[in-house]
């Protein structure tokens, strides 16, 4: 019986699985970039002799298509295809940006309040010799008690 990374390789060597080269060979190279470009990028493909990076954002299309960012991605092309002489990355001759349509920008909603648990549990001394303040600190002493029963009793 063979294990998992025999049956891997046969599968990248059948000829009918190609494309599956190409897709290693692209998030290899994202893999490459610093965090927060692959924070932009929500996926590349490679087509003919064009590389195409589908885009989170459309600031992220800004970031990506200045000069720099554009030369530090041939800069990992070239060494990606200088290291891995079987990548289909050394035949890039163009590199193409755009923002995805499909992807839906979530905007977080009330609803999803996490409750964390209280890091005090109200006891402490109140040294304030303020009676005004005194009193505030005991107030904040009692919510914290409050909230401390509360999650304990959940």
């Amino acid at each position: 019986m063979k294990d998992a990374k025999n049956l891997i390789e046969h599968i990248y060597k059948n000829p009918l699985y190609k494309n599956l080269h190409k897709a290693n060979d692209c998030r290899e190279l994202v893999l490459l970039m610093s965090k927060t470009h692959q924070s932009l990028i929500a996926f590349c493909y490679l087509k003919h002799t064009t590389l195409y990076f589908a885009l989170k954002h459309p600031l992220a299309l800004q970031e990506l298509r200045r000069d720099s960012s554009i030369n530090m991605i041939k800069g990992l092309l070239k060494a990606h295809s200088s290291i891995k002489k079987e990548s289909n990355l050394g035949s890039v001759e163009d590199i193409k940006f755009f923002v995805t349509k499909s992807l839906i920008f979530l905007q977080p909603t009330q609803n999803e309040l996490k409750i964390l648990c209280p890091k005090s549990k109200g006891k402490f001394a109140n040294l304030a010799k303020d009676e005004k303040i005194h009193a505030k600190f005991e107030e904040i002493r009692a919510i914290l008690q409050a909230r401390n029963d509360k999650f304990n009793a959940n």
